[in-house]
């Protein structure tokens, strides 16, 4: 039995939340998969996206987390599911996630 290295440098949340993706000037409906603080797992109907091109993902974490908007790159394209890498980590959004993160993961 193999054992597979983990390469990302924070973990993730498991969770299934509705967001936009705004990818191309259209907003296409889709659902986060789980998320960290370097970025998040979508599952996406729309087949029309591309690997590394730009997107802003908004959603709601929570009542008290609206309104959150991101910025990435989307890194990979596998079936139905969306890798995007966060990139405006300096954001009042971003702090948002990751506040919202450190009090799941200390729950």
């Amino acid at each position: 039995m193999s054992t597979m290295l983990e390469r990302r440098r924070s973990p993730r949340l498991a969770l299934e939340l509705p967001v936009t993706l705004r990818h191309g000037g259209r907003f296409i409906p889709a659902t986060a998969l789980n998320m960290s603080n370097g970025g998040m797992l979508i599952q996406a109907d729309d087949q029309n996206v591309t690997t590394q091109a730009p997107v802003e993902i908004v959603f709601d974490l929570d009542p008290t987390h609206r309104d959150v908007a991101l910025r990435g790159n989307i890194l990979r394209v596998e079936s139905q599911s969306l890798g995007i890498q966060f990139t405006n980590t300096f954001s009042e959004s971003y702090r948002m996630l990751q506040e919202f993160l450190r009090n799941k993961t200390q729950s």
